[in-house]
């Protein structure tokens, strides 16, 4: 009996999922986002053909963390983008999406972002005089693609980068006063569209 039974229970223990290992990553990040256009299309030539493109973007810094379950990827995320003279924007969101190791050391991510995005400080637009508010929130959407170098093990440092793309979900007209050649006019804002931005990662695994 003992030995028909071997053979079944080798092939079992073969054949069960190993089990799953779970790590977290904590990160900081820091590059340049684009100011949105109202299609990624848009945003991506904007980019490329831009003579200026350092000069025209707004720095961007933020942090992230990530709950990795072999292949799958959990987290939530936080940046602020900010340049002088220009408005700001803060993103609050999740992420989830696929992360696998490459050569053990390299770690190649696909993940997924939902989350709200504040577009505030108007008045830091050197035409807008006023403004009807400070600030307005609007529901996004994106994808980050990454790449990260491991060194060492438990903990590890990471080093990497990070791309990314958000598309606001809604719109949102603000009234303002603007400046003009002949004194202050009555005038708009309108806030959405699509954001792209990269990122230099660097972060611990534990």
């Amino acid at each position: 009996m003992i030995r028909r039974l071997a053979p079944l229970v080798i092939a079992a223990v073969a054949l069960a999922p190993r089990a799953a290992t779970a790590f977290v990553s904590v990160e900081g990040f820091y590059g340049l986002t684009r100011p949105p256009s109202a299609s990624f299309s848009q945003a991506a030539n904007s980019a490329a053909n831009n003579p200026d493109l350092l000069a025209s973007s707004l720095n961007l810094a933020g942090a992230d963390l990530i709950l990795h379950l072999d292949w799958l990827e959990l987290g939530a995320i936080a940046d602020t983008s900010f340049k002088s003279g220009s408005a700001s924007q803060v993103a609050i969101g999740g992420l989830a999406g696929l992360g696998w190791d490459v050569f053990r050391r390299v770690r190649v991510e696909a993940l997924g972002e939902v989350g709200a995005q504040r577009y505030g400080d108007f008045l830091n637009n050197k035409s807008v005089v006023t403004a009807s508010s400070k600030s307005e929130w609007l529901m996004y959407v994106g994808l980050r693609p990454g790449i990260a170098y491991r060194f060492g093990s438990e903990p590890g440092l990471l080093v990497g980068l990070w791309g990314f793309v958000r598309w606001d979900l809604t719109s949102s007209n603000v009234p303002v006063t603007v400046a003009s050649a002949s004194g202050q006019s009555p005038g708009s804002l309108k806030l959405g569209g699509a954001t792209i931005g990269m990122v230099a990662r660097v972060g611990v695994d534990f």
